[in-house]
């Protein structure tokens, strides 16, 4: 039996699309990093007060702390609201060549995003970032390139990932557990148990 699939709006804006690695921001300038456009300016970002970004609390300040510390490293880090239309500031340090598995986390996810965007995702789909997901965590140096994202903005990426998964269990009629519909304050660990749970579904509607 087919799976009950519709399109489904995924945020396509700046802030997603350089978690995908679509975009790259250098300095404040944001440019295409893949495809035809690669290299060309999408957008110029306000300036940032570093002053009000340090005194940030939360995430955001200690993604600062951790990419002053890791210069070696890929982080990833929104350390201030309010301070671009993009929704956030990225605090972004990254190696000459960024590492494989990182490479490949993007991938999966993009092609991810993207499917679900058109209403077409499929089991393979979710089977390899669920794997790009789990090789980026076991790798030695994780805690040096890891992805740290500020709250709103990966909030904004997985709460749509978690309403498209309720979404989808109720077009295939499948009833959810109490700990599949549950959240933690963890959003790495929330996509991981969403991803668990869109793979039940997809076996189970099967």
């Amino acid at each position: 039996m087919a799976i009950v699939q519709e399109a489904f709006d995924i945020p396509a804006d700046i802030m997603t699309k350089l978690l995908t690695g679509e975009y790259r921001r250098i300095g404040g300038v944001v440019r295409y990093a893949i495809g035809p456009h690669k290299g060309q300016i999408v957008k110029h970002l306000d300036p940032v007060d570093l002053k009000v970004a340090e005194q940030a609390q939360g995430i955001g300040a200690k993604a600062l702390q951790l990419a002053k510390n890791n210069k070696k490293g890929l982080i990833i880090g929104g350390v201030i609201a309010g301070a671009a239309a993009v929704g956030g500031y990225i605090y972004y340090k990254v190696k000459t060549h960024e590492p494989a598995v990182v490479a490949q986390f993007r991938t999966a996810l993009r092609a991810y995003i993207e499917e679900i965007r058109k209403g077409n995702l499929d089991l393979d789909t979710i089977n390899k970032l669920m794997m790009a997901l789990d090789e980026l965590k076991k790798h030695k140096d994780y805690e040096k390139f890891k992805i740290v994202l500020s709250t709103e903005d990966l909030d904004t990426l997985v709460n749509r990932i978690y309403d498209y998964t309720i979404q989808l269990a109720e077009n295939n009629k499948v009833e959810l557990t109490e700990e599949e519909r549950s959240q933690t304050d963890n959003s790495i660990l929330n996509l991981q148990n969403y991803l668990k749970t869109q793979k039940r579904i997809f076996e189970t509607a099967a």
